[in-house]
């Protein structure tokens, strides 16, 4: 059973941490723990860009775990990644996607794209611009599978909240103090058969997203 305890917290199963280092990390310890955590197929709860999110690593045991908690059996779930080379062993993508992606990423953007193994098939990818969701994933050495928790908290984010609805459903929770507003969702679009479509706008404008779209465009026509 999860213990809560006043900070700092290492090694117990809630985390709380005051705020971020100032290049967006936190303790080597607490990495390791999540790290183990999430190395024994475990779930854990983590701020990914300000939206806490339910993540585990990306196999068949842990979507069936996510699926049970969101009541969900058809829920696809996003994968996180931490590098283009991550990216590119999941997804088939243009020399021109590619080069849009530099542009967006790391940020708080999800990309539907064509599955590598399959294109007909589709994935949804993103790559967190927070230092240490990135050192985790790295640490893992594979992608994550993360849900927003929202749609079990019945859209609350308070982090009391979070606590009494998930301390007997996942096995670590990790509370960053200073990101506890309200904040938008990441944007989502599409780049399936070469198009760009943006399929719901969040804390990046489809204004920016286009300019950076297009920005590559008038490159290849130069």
């Amino acid at each position: 059973m999860m213990q809560f305890v006043e900070s700092p917290y290492k090694n117990d199963d809630v985390i709380i941490i005051r705020k971020l280092k100032k290049d967006g990390s936190v303790d080597s310890e607490i990495i390791q723990r999540i790290t183990d955590i999430l190395h024994k197929n475990g779930l854990v709860i983590l701020p990914i860009d300000s939206q806490y999110e339910i993540v585990g690593i990306a196999n068949a045991l842990v979507e069936n775990k996510l699926k049970n908690i969101i009541k969900s059996r058809t829920k696809k779930f996003v994968r996180l990644i931490a590098s283009f080379k991550m990216l590119e062993s999941l997804a088939t993508v243009t020399k021109f996607q590619y080069d849009f992606l530099h542009r967006i990423w790391p940020g708080e953007v999800t990309a539907i794209v064509p599955r590598k193994e399959d294109m007909s098939q589709e994935i949804a990818l993103r790559f967190p611009k927070a230092k240490f969701v990135q050192e985790i994933i790295e640490s893992i050495g594979q992608p994550l599978f993360a849900t927003n928790i929202l749609r079990v908290t019945k859209g609350s984010n308070k982090h009391s909240d979070i606590i009494r609805v998930f301390r007997k459903k996942v096995d670590a929770i990790v509370i960053i103090e200073e990101l506890c507003k309200r904040h938008p969702k990441p944007t989502l679009i599409s780049l399936i058969n070469g198009k760009l479509k943006i399929l719901r706008t969040g804390k990046i404008s489809s204004e920016e997203i286009q300019s950076y779209y297009y920005l590559g465009s008038c490159d290849e026509e130069v």
